[in-house]
């Protein structure tokens, strides 16, 4: 099976964020790390961003059923 890849650009619009907000992310280690291929490109694995994408959901969904008084 072949893995795919994904470009930043198709990340940002799907998670409707700016550039610098991912690189910020990434820079904070709070998303996963590129996968440089050649001098100029830069992408991501597809299945490791699907993987963090549920990560993040299944945190919020955590969030959102506990009754916290902070």
């Amino acid at each position: 099976m072949n893995e795919s890849y994904i470009h930043i650009d198709d990340i940002t619009s799907s998670l409707k964020i700016d550039k610098d907000t991912l690189k910020k992310w990434i820079k904070d280690g709070k998303f996963p790390p590129a996968i440089k291929v050649g001098d100029r490109t830069t992408l991501w694995s597809y299945a490791v961003i699907e993987n963090w994408v549920a990560q993040q959901q299944e945190a919020q969904e955590f969030i959102d059923n506990q009754d916290l008084d902070l």
